[in-house]
């Protein structure tokens, strides 16, 4: 579940990303030459680098290509997965040299990423990397109005997401991505205030996640009596707590 805390979401914008990559791949590239990861990796990070200020120029193309005529949405989601795997191999790199805030940073650029993608047709098949970063900002942010911006986050990763997404692979360790999204969306909504975002969170939870929705509003429910949320809000709370998770007497 998420925690309190605040932070800046990052801009749905190629120039910032490109910027933002820049400058990690120029720290990671002099930390890299004076160290024994150099022998371990066939590619160093300016190379990674260079690929991804291609994938940028490319994607900048595409995008006036898609308003002048209309990009092929195929080749959107392609570009978006190689830059996944870009983001992927640079913060494996920070990872090997023991760069954990630079490693955080790469993985939270995933989400505008992923959200650049969607917003110009692309489809996501790997919900995990942005799903873990929208996560993480959510556990910074304090106020209600941020909450409602990562909500509309949420929904456009919902939007874009393959249905391939919402399969679960049996045995899988980690948390399935797809469950995660919309659990979190849920939390996110609660926090936002919103009693018109919660309904809409809530009954997803209820229609596409059954099995979770008893432990979802009985957890939730002790947050009220944690946290101190709005009456609002709690009404909103107790009414999906009492119809999906509050024990049943036998008469």
């Amino acid at each position: 579940m998420l925690t309190s805390g605040r932070m800046r979401l990052p801009p749905v914008d190629l120039v910032y990303l490109r910027d933002q990559l820049a400058e990690v791949v120029a720290l990671l590239q002099d930390r890299w030459e004076s160290s024994a990861v150099a022998d371990e990796s066939a590619d160093a990070p300016r190379l990674l680098g260079d690929a991804a200020a291609q994938l940028f120029d490319m994607l900048s193309l595409s995008a006036r290509d898609e308003a002048l005529s209309g990009m092929q949405h195929a080749e959107t989601t392609t570009l978006g997965e190689y830059g996944m795997h870009l983001f992927n191999e640079l913060a494996e790199i920070a990872t090997r040299l023991e760069l954990r805030e630079m490693q955080n940073h790469i993985e939270l650029l995933n989400l505008p990423f992923a959200l650049w993608i969607a917003r110009h047709g692309g489809e996501i098949r790997d919900l995990g990397p942005a799903v873990n970063a929208l996560a993480r900002l959510a556990n910074r942010a304090t106020e209600p109005q941020t909450m409602s911006a990562l909500y509309t986050h949420c929904c456009e990763l919902i939007e874009a997401a393959s249905p391939a997404c919402e399969e679960e692979k049996p045995g899988a360790k980690q948390p399935h991505p797809w469950r995660m999204l919309l659990l979190n969306r849920a939390i996110v909504a609660t926090r936002s205030h919103n009693p018109d975002l919660m309904v809409a969170a809530f009954d997803a939870i209820v229609e596409q996640l059954p099995g979770e929705a008893r432990r979802f509003f009985s957890e939730g429910m002790e947050q009220m009596g944690i946290i101190d949320y709005p009456d609002h809000v709690r009404e909103v709370m107790q009414s999906y707590y009492l119809a999906c998770a509050r024990p049943r007497r036998l008469h």
